[in-house]
């Protein structure tokens, strides 16, 4: 692990509430210590095809035209998917899911699957978290006679598709953006209270804490509700999950990161994320049961997978401490868990990772960031070797021919080589405040709990305290 630089923010106060805000940049107090879903932005005022999208749909509803989402395999994705499926049906909509494999068939829109779907009758085919760089496959659609709506929130390019309507936003989560449809279309029908509404909330509240966007503005507005909807779900698959997973208490950001979440991720890094979608839309017990039970070995293989992969890439990059951005590649390397693997090499070296799954004829990557490097930029330098790229600045992935990824890596590398310095590779810890000894108290944990749940954009407070002696050390846990 590389030795943080430590950074205290502030020195003394007397007012850590008063501090806290402060270092986190919250300029809307009252919205931020009474998240109250009537404070959301209106979905209107977030997507300029609101309307267009929303009619387009009720139309559907109350003709039977049969309608698509068309989702993506990763938590996000599931769980947007989840959302539209069930209010649409909720709403008396004919709507099925369709959510493609990750190693057959790829991230984003398809138009084979396009072709596909319009073969089986859809009308209307509305893309969650995926789209926003399908320009011909939205020409693809127009022709078909089909009107897909693009829900999404990744990076938009320079030359967006024009499909029948886009909603785009990238403040929020995928499932965050197709929470923000389900609402205007309940409102729509004149449901804006209606329980499924809160149903949603649940579901969106996992895709934004999985996701990792930030956790300020309507996405903590999201994850306050949906947390609270999820530590008292009347879904039977979270619960025989919960049960699957021994989580016996309130669910909080961590039970959504590091338990839930993984468990359905896992079928779409290695299987199929229907398996999850499944679980979340079930009614029947022993239905749920025995997914839960798939999906638990399947995140047993996903651990080992990537275990095997993370050795092997540690090996690889091994006397590369001069290169500012990592690469590893090998044929080994199972696709669903490459963007893991990256995640923990910039944890372990803190320098940008890439890590690519070699396949012939198209192999594909992952990649994900430090602060202040747009991994994306990064990897859209060398875009005349990929055959498709897309992401965030944090996180990206693409896929290339196998044959291209040297000259791939000599690209990206003199690119990260220009564009950070030695300053840029040294983390800091940022330390909230010093605290004096009488202050580690309950009052102290009072005022650390208002500012919860805590994760990207409202980080875990950290404080310093001097001249402290270990007087024992006891072990906790296993």
């Amino acid at each position: 692990m590389v030795e943080k630089r430590w950074v205290v923010l502030n020195e003394t106060g007397k007012d850590l509430r008063e501090i806290l805000i402060k270092n986190r940049d919250i300029r809307d107090p009252d919205s931020f210590f009474q998240p109250h879903l009537y404070k959301l932005t209106p979905p209107d005022k977030l997507f300029s095809d609101l309307e267009r999208a929303v009619e387009r749909i009720k139309q559907a509803i109350k003709n039977k035209e049969l309608i698509y989402i068309y989702g993506d395999f990763d938590v996000d994705g599931i769980t947007a998917t989840a959302i539209l499926w069930e209010t649409i049906h909720f709403l008396g909509g004919k709507v099925l899911p369709y959510i493609p494999h990750r190693e057959k068939e790829g991230y984003g829109i398809h138009a084979d699957v396009l072709e596909t779907l319009a073969g089986q009758g859809a009308k209307v085919i509305v893309s969650v978290d995926c789209g926003i760089t399908a320009l011909e496959e939205a020409e693809v659609a127009r022709k078909l006679g089909v009107d897909l709506i693009i829900t999404d929130h990744h990076l938009i390019p320079k030359d967006p598709p024009k499909p029948f309507a886009l909603l785009h936003c990238d403040k929020l989560s995928g499932a965050g953006v197709a929470f923000m449809l389900a609402k205007a279309l309940l409102e729509a029908f004149h449901k804006k209270d209606d329980e499924q509404l809160y149903a949603n909330l649940g579901l969106a509240g996992i895709g934004t804490i999985a996701d990792m966007v930030p956790l300020t503005g309507d996405n903590r507005i999201i994850t306050v509700n949906g947390l609270y909807n999820l530590s008292n779900t009347k879904r039977i698959g979270l619960k025989s999950l919960y049960d699957e997973a021994a989580i016996t208490k309130n669910i909080g950001t961590y039970e959504v990161g590091f338990i839930i979440a993984p468990r359905l991720n896992a079928a779409g890094r290695l299987e199929h994320a229907m398996d999850s979608l499944r679980l979340l839309l079930t009614r029947k017990k022993g239905r749920a049961q025995e997914i839960t039970s798939k999906l638990s070995e399947t995140n047993k293989k996903r651990q080992e997978a990537t275990t095997s992969a993370l050795n092997h890439a540690r090996e690889s990059i091994n006397g590369n401490g001069a290169s500012k951005i990592l690469i590893a590649h090998h044929p080994t390397y199972q696709q669903g868990v490459v963007g893991l693997v990256a995640g923990r090499l910039v944890d372990e070296n803190y320098k940008p990772a890439i890590v690519i799954s070699e396949m012939r004829p198209i192999s594909k990557g992952s990649a994900r960031s430090i602060s202040g490097f747009n991994i994306t930029d990064a990897i859209k330098s060398a875009s005349k070797y990929l055959e498709s790229a897309g992401g965030h600045p944090m996180a990206a992935g693409f896929s290339i021919e196998q044959t291209k990824i040297p000259h791939f890596k000599e690209k990206v590398s003199g690119y990260a080589e220009k564009n950070l310095d030695k300053k840029d590779l040294t983390p800091t810890l940022k330390i909230d405040s010093q605290l004096g000894n009488g202050s580690i108290n309950y009052k102290t944990l009072e005022i650390l709990r208002q500012f919860e749940p805590f994760g990207i954009g409202n980080p875990e407070p950290v404080f310093l305290t001097k001249n402290l002696q270990v007087k024992g050390v006891r072990r906790l846990g296993r």
